[in-house]
């Protein structure tokens, strides 16, 4: 297992190769740098380790497997414009969706260098279902909680989740997915609260108060009560999956599932 230092020092040292491949002078005088996802990285070292890939490989696929997930992560800033839009507001988002390109293009070529196309066509059937997914929620026609949050389950985790199933580690897909969800599920939960919007609550509304223009108090406080549930659904499956991880995750884990003493009870309880 990776020591905790040795971790630290590769997902830097991944970061870095990242952002070098992501740096584009122009771009990023009118765009803001894009950010790279730690946990994802931490989450795929993990797994590969685990499945016994060797170190130079994992970097072979942990490197474009966050490029399309940046390339995805900017295409969905890029918001519907006003037709009186502000001719600078359309420029950077035609430079959004000009760097989401760049970014997809710089995997397929990554991997094509490397003649690895089977990992290429594993990451374009992940591409196609998080994308379908997301058309699903654009549509707003999904009718259940448990369906939408299994879309946005999806949308969050697809790429390491075929990384998984493709090496035969299904442990650390399914983990991966509850993780990535949880982490989705806290994020969109502190929108909430803090601003009184958020993508996934609207989603919420829209199928628990159908007929419903504008929430009452009492209804989002229910809104809340929905994703809490959710919330501890995900620590617990996090908590019950028989996984060694390192001391990173562990630590990650614990950050996610509310502090050190759900762990602790955890590692206890199987003691």
């Amino acid at each position: 297992m990776i020591i905790l230092k040795n971790i630290i020092k590769k997902i830097a040292m991944l970061k870095e190769q990242i952002e070098r491949f992501l740096h584009h002078s122009y771009l990023f005088q009118h765009i803001s740098t894009r950010p790279i996802d730690e946990d994802r990285i931490l989450l795929s070292l993990s797994m590969l380790e685990d499945a016994h890939i060797s170190p130079e490989k994992a970097d072979h696929y942990i490197i474009p497997m966050m490029l399309v997930q940046i390339a995805l992560d900017t295409h969905d800033e890029v918001t519907n414009s006003a037709s009186g839009c502000e001719d600078d507001d359309l420029k950077t988002r035609q430079l959004v969706v000009l760097a989401g390109d760049l970014y997809s293009g710089l995997y397929y070529d990554y991997l094509a260098k490397r003649n690895e196309i089977s990992i290429i066509r594993l990451f374009a059937e992940a591409i196609k279902e998080i994308n379908e997914h997301k058309i699903r929620l654009y549509q707003k026609d999904i009718e259940r909680i448990e369906t939408l949050f299994d879309s946005v389950g999806t949308i969050e985790s697809a790429l390491i989740c075929k990384m998984g199933e493709y090496f035969s580690a299904p442990l650390w897909a399914s983990f991966s997915h509850d993780y990535l969800l949880l982490k989705r599920l806290n994020r969109e939960k502190e929108a909430f609260i803090h601003s009184g919007s958020s993508a996934l609550f609207e989603q919420m509304a829209n199928i628990v108060f159908p007929k419903t223009k504008a929430v009452t108090k009492e209804q989002k406080h229910y809104l809340l009560h929905i994703c809490n549930r959710y919330i501890d659904h995900c620590k617990e499956k996090l908590l019950k999956m028989k996984l060694d991880v390192n001391e990173m995750l562990q630590v990650r884990i614990s950050e996610l599932t509310g502090g050190f003493s759900a762990v602790a009870k955890k590692t206890v309880e199987e003691g």
